[in-house]
């Protein structure tokens, strides 16, 4: 007797053009709207043309569009990255959804079909990723591996919207504990270390660079041919007042590399922050503060001031000798010819090497210049809130969390302004 067939199953026949092919016809009404799809189903025998269909139907009845146990989980981060992501936030910000999802999650579960991603692989591959992730297999910090956890839930809850999956199963993972890295930071003698170090390394360069241009004009006196020659001195003393500006105003490098001389008061010494320059893997391009209180002004201490304005002095005779090479950027910090200073380069050939040079440890980044001023200033009894508008946080309590080993200390500097104060008015 020949099986009853299910509600929906059409004819199930072997092809008279296929022998050995087995079509399975289904259809699918869509409650909502009434509609009814009509799909088809090729396989090599009656039962694999049947678990085919079925498959295919029950899938339309959760409300899954028809395919959706076919797309992998590499193919929907990439989907989801292009269609979602891409268009919708900062540059810098979608190189870091596309670092985490493309170098983390892909590598490992891209071929998965997403149907199948279960919390046993995701809990896994968090675990993996805290403890050997990374290039050099030392571990992710907890940070990178909570970003990447909520990134790939936010691509999983598209999944859902869009009818590709029912359930989202990084919801049923652990979340990560965040474990804050310690702030670095200089104390003023190693700050002062540093812009001694990068101020004597300008000064270096310029007699390299009168040398150099002494030896040409000789050359050019018995040849009478004049060859231009390399003035990478200016790239010091960029170098020197993007150190110096850092630990003095608490700028971002992008910031203060954003930084044109149109946002600067050189006679008042004041600094207005309006852009910052953001490099990512499209390349670099400026953009304004994200929010409110990071477009800033900055009051500049005296001796800063004076040293921008002879900065300034010397950039505009740089500028005129070499004319119209020089770039129109009009930036305070650039490279040899007037343009966007590069962050690799800079970090790499310029910063790190001074760092070396005071004794301060290689993980030190330029960044860690924004935590000194912050923490030397909160040392010195300035009120958290002023602090926090030099910084362009968002709230005192950002500033309060981010530098909260300070506070210790100055409690420690309370008790001594308070030992005696009142004892002694009283015994006299």
């Amino acid at each position: 007797m020949a099986k009853k067939r299910g509600h929906g199953e059409g004819s199930v026949f072997e092809r008279k053009d296929r022998p050995g092919t087995w079509r399975a016809s289904f259809t699918y009404t869509n409650p909502a709207n009434g509609e009814t799809e009509h799909k088809t189903f090729d396989r090599g025998n009656r039962r694999e043309a049947l678990s085919a269909g079925r498959k295919w139907r029950e899938q339309r009845e959760k409300g899954l569009l028809p395919e959706a146990d076919k797309i992998t989980l590499g193919e929907w981060i990439d989907t989801w990255l292009k269609q979602y992501i891409k268009p919708n936030v900062r540059i810098k910000s979608y190189d870091k959804y596309e670092g985490c999802l493309l170098q983390y999650v892909k590598p490992k579960l891209g071929k998965m079909l997403l149907q199948q991603v279960r919390e046993t692989q995701l809990t896994t591959l968090f675990n993996e990723l805290l403890a050997s992730g990374g290039k050099k297999e030392k571990g992710l910090s907890s940070s990178t591996v909570k970003a990447t956890r909520r990134y790939l839930s936010m691509c999983l809850e598209q999944a859902i919207k869009s009818d590709m999956l029912l359930k989202n199963p990084v919801k049923q993972t652990k979340p990560i504990k965040l474990v804050k890295a310690e702030i670095q930071t200089l104390n003023e003698s190693q700050a002062a270390d540093l812009i001694t170090a990068a101020q004597t390394k300008a000064q270096e360069a310029d007699q390299a660079y009168a040398i150099r241009a002494a030896k040409a004009a000789e050359k050019a006196a018995k040849t009478g041919k004049y060859a231009q020659i390399s003035m990478t001195n200016i790239v010091y003393h960029s170098t020197y007042m993007a150190i110096l500006l850092a630990l003095n105003t608490g700028m971002r490098l992008g910031e203060i590399f954003g930084l044109s001389w149109d946002a600067v008061d050189v006679k008042k010494g004041i600094i207005y922050v309006k852009r910052a320059l953001v490099t990512s893997m499209a390349g670099v391009k400026f953009e304004e503060p994200k929010t409110k209180s990071s477009k800033r002004q900055i009051p500049l201490s005296a001796d800063v001031a004076v040293e921008l304005r002879k900065y300034k002095t010397r950039q505009d005779w740089h500028k005129n000798l070499l004319g119209d090479q020089w770039g129109p950027l009009n930036l305070v910090i650039t490279g040899e010819w007037g343009q966007v200073f590069n962050n690799s380069n800079f970090t790499s050939r310029y910063f790190k090497p001074l760092i070396k040079q005071i004794g301060v440890i290689d993980s030190f980044k330029f960044h860690d210049l924004r935590h000194t001023h912050a923490t030397l200033l909160l040392l010195k009894g300035i009120p958290v809130k002023v602090v926090s508008e030099r910084l362009g946080h968002s709230t005192v309590s950002m500033t309060q969390d981010t530098y909260a080993h300070v506070l210790p200390e100055m409690q420690a500097e309370v008790v001594k302004v308070l030992d005696g104060m009142f004892i002694r008015k009283i015994n006299g």
